[in-house]
């Protein structure tokens, strides 16, 4: 697959472009903090909060979960090897330095497994939250400028398919463990 596939996609440009162009002071400083939430390394933050909420099961749900995305993360990425719209776009306001493929995303698929998790075991209010959080981590891969809508849709699809595939495999886990 040629690595400027996404281009070919007209409303996919055409979104990224709306999105990426729309500049605020105020967006900007969020997102250069908030992005980090949409990385591995949040789990310090969500870990504790699984635990509050859903006990250990909940906490093996998600780790199973995420190490679904895991799997089918790294092997899309390097499958499509599709460049970010930095390296195919002119005028692509980047707040982020970035690295490795841009399909999909990464993050989003993050996002939304955790959110996807949550619907298992959260109230209303804690699910709405998290819908919030995986929504806002989708939106700011893009007003970023590291990924283009597509990447953020796959990913998010991903991280559900992930969250709901966890959910199947983790009473399989507990009786392997004895649980």
């Amino acid at each position: 697959m040629p690595p400027d596939w996404e281009l070919k996609i007209g409303w996919n440009v055409k979104l990224f472009r709306i999105i990426n162009s729309k500049r605020n002071k105020r967006l900007d400083r969020f997102y250069r903090y908030f992005f980090y939430m949409g990385k591995t390394y949040s789990l310090v933050v969500f870990f504790p909060v699984f635990f509050f909420v859903s006990g250990i099961k909940g906490i093996l749900h998600l780790t199973v979960s995420l190490m679904i995305t895991g799997i089918i993360m790294p092997f899309l990425k390097y499958t499509f090897r599709h460049k970010r719209p930095s390296k195919l776009l002119d005028d692509v306001h980047l707040l982020e330095p970035v690295t490795l493929k841009s399909f999909p995303s990464a993050d989003a698929a993050f996002a939304f497994t955790v959110m996807g998790v949550t619907l298992f075991y959260g109230n209303v209010w804690i699910d709405l939250v998290f819908v919030l959080y995986a929504l806002l981590i989708a939106y700011g891969r893009v007003y970023m400028g590291a990924h283009f809508p597509v990447d953020v849709i796959v990913g998010s699809v991903i991280g559900l398919f992930s969250a709901f595939a966890g959910k199947s495999v983790v009473p399989k886990v507990l009786s392997f463990i004895g649980g």
